[in-house]
């Protein structure tokens, strides 16, 4: 019961903070897309991203530079499969979505994922669940059959990339070149890595199947 109750306030304290955060002013956040990357014209699918990013009293948690670095990454890593990504809506998320501690916080934002798109939230901080006292960089994450992407502002430039892997059915690697490859190494040097052969093929088998189940619906590059 005490579990259920705990459920309960958490759900009805996000639904409260999220009305709160939807006041941000709209200039803070048309900011950031603004100066992120569109889809190249040439790519034979644009993909959709939903971006919720965490506002507090200062503003957005993430910086346009930061943003963009994700996003043109995303696109330069999934140039050989034909697709872009670009940012088609973006949503304000509450001030203590700044800290992503726990799987219920995680759960929560499944609420904000609807639509046939990608959702990316941005936190400033997303604690490791699995190992007490650790932070990870991003997360896809499940909820029922919804996935989205959870993405700490201390990403590395490659992690949007690297979660997007997951969406398109790709588990973690142990291919040297692979960005989906955890462990530490220096061969091939970081700005060298990118998906192996084999999971670009595992990819373009899943995206053809969440594209034509219209899961994910493409749209025009602006």
């Amino acid at each position: 019961m005490l579990v259920r109750m705990r459920s309960v306030a958490l759900v009805l304290a996000v639904l409260g903070a999220l009305a709160h955060a939807a006041h941000a002013q709209p200039s803070d956040l048309d900011a950031l897309v603004a100066h992120a990357p569109t889809c190249d014209a040439e790519r034979a699918r644009c993909l959709p991203l939903a971006l919720h990013v965490t506002v507090t009293d200062t503003g957005p948690i993430a910086t346009a530079d930061w943003l963009a670095a994700q996003v043109a990454a995303a696109n330069r890593h999934f140039e050989r499969l034909g697709v872009g990504f670009q940012i088609e809506s973006i949503a304000a998320l509450p001030a203590s979505a700044a800290r992503v501690e726990d799987r219920e916080e995680r759960d929560s934002f499944a609420g904000g994922a609807t639509g046939r798109v990608i959702h990316v939230f941005v936190t400033g901080h997303l604690d490791d669940i699995d190992t007490a006292g650790k932070m990870a960089y991003g997360v896809t994450w499940r909820r029922g059959t919804r996935k989205y992407i959870i993405l700490s502002t201390q990403a590395w430039e490659r992690t949007l990339a690297h979660e997007l892997g997951h969406v398109f059915g790709l588990p973690h690697s142990t291919y040297a070149i692979s960005i989906m490859n955890k462990t530490d190494r220096t061969d091939p040097p970081v700005e060298q890595r990118t998906f192996h052969d084999d999971e670009y093929a595992i990819m373009k088998q899943r995206l053809a199947a969440l594209v034509r189940a219209r899961t994910i619906v493409p749209v025009k590059p602006r």
